[in-house]
């Protein structure tokens, strides 16, 4: 599946807040809001960016591993990292109190890869699997007071992975795969107004799947995250 697509959407709604945020300052300007519970009120609309630190998870990494390389021809059996610590970024637009639309980009880093090979010959093997994303997701958000806000996040990523396995003393295995997935993401967050342009944030989110059953090993992913978000009033 190749990246082109969600590229292009990622570029419009850019675009899009862009040519927007202008506008919705001058007419914020017009109507004069003065008092603090309004501008908190209105603070969360328009353009923002963010950043993130991201605690990932993926759900059984080796045996999904050990599953694409049986496609491949390989009987294994593998062990690897499950976690990962990593920067996430944010751009949005939000149009009212209740509703935003963000793209993402989420990156995994690296999880080691330990493989034990009986065939097509008897090897040990060592490697890596990584992945990252872009997503274009909408929030649903509920404004609970002035500086308290529970938000749903329902969108799509598209994610590129990456398995190198490398023999680990001169034996027959080289493989390095790459592919590309498209995975629903579904989350949960609550933000809380530092100030009127400034928001701290958590976040849990779930991604179905990462990485392709085929070549690289499939996963589902669990990622917590804690972050900062600036709003361009």
């Amino acid at each position: 599946m190749k990246m082109k697509p969600l590229w292009s959407s990622i570029a419009l709604l850019s675009l899009g807040v862009g040519l927007a945020a202008p506008a919705a300052h001058a007419a914020d300007a017009s109507t004069g809001t003065g008092t603090a519970s309004t501008n908190a009120a209105s603070a969360g609309t328009g353009l923002y960016v963010g950043g993130a630190i991201s605690f990932n998870h993926a759900n059984g990494l080796g045996g999904k591993i050990d599953s694409a390389l049986a496609n491949q021809g390989f009987g294994s059996s593998s062990s690897s990292d499950s976690s990962s610590t990593n920067p996430s970024l944010r751009l949005g637009y939000q149009f009212n109190p209740n509703f935003a639309i963000e793209g993402t980009y989420d990156r995994l880093g690296t999880m080691g890869v330990q493989s034990s090979l009986s065939s097509p010959a008897a090897d040990t093997a060592s490697g890596s699997w990584k992945s990252h994303g872009l997503g274009l997701h909408a929030l649903g958000i509920l404004p609970i007071n002035p500086q308290w806000s529970v938000y749903g996040r329902l969108g799509v990523e598209q994610w590129h992975t990456r398995l190198d396995l490398n023999s680990n003393a001169g034996g027959p295995t080289a493989l390095s795969n790459t592919d590309s997935t498209t995975s629903l993401a579904v989350g949960v967050g609550a933000s809380y107004a530092l100030t009127r342009n400034l928001d701290a944030t958590a976040e849990l989110i779930h991604y179905n799947r990462v990485g392709d059953a085929a070549s690289t090993g499939r996963t589902g992913l669990n990622q917590f995250s804690v972050g900062l978000r600036y709003h361009f009033l």
